[in-house]
């Protein structure tokens, strides 16, 4: 017994010191809670914005992901220009006066813009979530 709490405390000891290295889980962020998919059938793009159209009845977005793959996303939103309803900005709800964070005017992106986008690629009837990251300069994306 007393090899034992010898041993014990020798392994917090370097633990507490660094000199044991103890595996880290890494695991994969949460999605938005709105998003109603299978998880077996979601997947998330993360980077910067290189196309962004804004018209009525679509917006269409091409991502450089941090993965280095270029994405392309279509939200439908029939009837409306106004996409916002499937917007979020850094995890939080989007508000009419988010627009300015993300845009420098109706339809025109803002240079350099990141995001984190969410789609379901197994129910396309399911539209795709976008959680605008206006503050991310892409220095250290978390996926990498």
């Amino acid at each position: 017994m007393r090899i034992l709490i010898v041993l014990l405390i020798g392994v917090m000891t370097l633990s507490l010191a660094g000199g044991v290295s103890l595996p880290q889980e890494r695991g994969r962020i949460m999605p938005p809670a709105q998003l109603r998919c299978d998880r077996n059938d979601l997947t998330s793009y993360d980077g910067r914005v290189l196309v962004y159209r804004r018209r009525k009845g679509s917006t269409f977005l091409r991502m450089r992901t941090n993965f280095d793959t270029t994405e392309n996303v279509t939200i439908r939103h029939p009837w409306t220009n106004d996409p916002s309803k499937f917007y979020l900005i850094n995890g939080n709800a989007f508000m009419s006066s988010d627009w300015r964070r993300i845009e420098t005017r109706a339809g025109v992106l803002k240079r350099g813009m990141r995001a984190n986008v969410w789609v379901c690629r197994g129910n396309p009837s399911i539209q795709p979530v976008v959680d605008w990251r206006p503050d991310d300069t892409g220095a250290n994306p978390r996926s990498r």
